[in-house]
């Protein structure tokens, strides 16, 4: 393409959401999945979902994400064994992790050294906590 010449809008639009920081959702209920990830992307945000530990793993095999958003509750490969492989990977362990539970307990952020995001997911505070890890594109 040559200078001076402007994208297309969608072309534009296109080429910034891939620039945009990727938030991975590890959620094996689609409905909050869903929720989640649309909220995340009005706000300009990049989404890659998985459904168990085990999808994330592979997930994070082919990028890292700017920040991961966890359910500790889920069947196969749960929330906190996920956590713990991530928390012993070289790789991965300086990525940003933050809790989405519906439990009650004031001490799982303590536990699974990670910031915590309380069911139903109230879009303030799930915009308030992955701005501190990372920016929308703009």
């Amino acid at each position: 393409m040559r200078k001076g010449l402007a994208l297309p809008g969608w072309v534009a639009n296109f080429k910034r959401r891939m620039e945009a920081a990727a938030v991975l959702i590890v959620e094996d209920d689609a409905d909050t999945a869903r929720a989640v990830t649309d909220a995340l992307v009005d706000l300009g945000y990049r989404t890659v979902c998985a459904r168990d530990g085990g999808e994330a793993l592979a997930a994070l095999e082919r990028e890292r994400p700017a920040v991961m958003l966890v359910d500790i509750f889920m069947p196969g490969m749960n929330g906190s064994e996920l956590l713990a492989r991530v928390r012993a990977s070289l790789e991965w362990s300086q990525i940003p992790r933050v809790i989405m539970t519906g439990a009650n307990d004031p001490m799982i952020g303590v536990k699974e050294d990670a910031a915590v995001l309380y069911k139903p997911v109230d879009i303030d505070a799930l915009r308030n906590i992955v701005e501190r890890y990372c920016r929308p594109s703009g």
